[in-house]
């Protein structure tokens, strides 16, 4: 029993580190949004996102080497725990795109809708928040993960309306295309980080009903 403990904790020590730099990637992000809200983006500060993402690469890595070295996963098989770090690093890679064109992003945000922008990025950064919450929760207690991934997608049904509500807003306007065209990307990008979350909540959501009696 404890040769088992000692070959499953290495994973779970980088796991959590992984998750936490997600979180981390996803924190610099809100904060540098609300900046570029505000007319006051240090797009310096977005560098911290690239980091985060080369981090999450490299953990990704070593998960798999020993994941696969020691074909020890209990209480999912192997493949389950490759996929769902697999999924949650291309949702890392999401952010850094994200932050990358913030760092080009050449304009100021419109004044009609930043009041819906600022709650579409609390938004982003709650959503993100739930699922790693619900991953973590996966190694403890189904029941609270099986009800996060409820909230993961009302995050998600709530991110779409507003999307859609600021893309009303936009394609009225007659002004500089190109603003507006970037400014919907803008909104885009950081509503596919979101659609991401999802899609892993409802891969989270289908392991709880493969594995029920954890």
């Amino acid at each position: 029993m404890k040769l088992l403990k000692e070959k499953v904790n290495p994973l779970n020590e980088i796991n959590d580190k992984f998750l936490a730099k997600t979180l981390e990637a996803t924190k610099i992000l809100h904060d540098r949004i609300s900046d570029l809200i505000e007319g006051k983006l240090d797009k310096e500060g977005l560098k911290g996102v690239i980091l985060c993402e080369k981090e999450c690469d490299k953990l990704k890595e070593e998960y798999i080497k020993i994941l696969f070295k020691d074909k020890k996963a209990l209480p999912f098989l192997v493949e389950d725990r490759y996929k769902i770090i697999t999924m949650v690093d291309h949702m890392t890679g999401k952010n850094e795109l994200l932050a990358r064109f913030i760092r080009a992003f050449p304009f100021g945000i419109y004044d009609d809708i930043k009041e819906q922008l600022i709650e579409f990025n609390g938004l982003y950064h709650e959503c993100i928040k739930d699922l790693i919450d619900c991953v973590i929760l996966m190694e403890t207690n189904f029941d609270e993960a099986f009800e996060k991934t409820f909230e993961i997608e009302l995050d998600r049904r709530t991110a779409k309306k507003m999307k859609y509500r600021m893309f009303d807003k936009l394609y009225q306007k007659k002004d500089n295309m190109l603003q507006i065209y970037l400014t919907s990307k803008l909104i885009a990008y950081t509503y596919d980080v979101v659609d991401a979350a999802e899609g892993i909540s409802d891969y989270l959501r289908g392991l709880i009903i493969k594995y029920p009696s954890k």
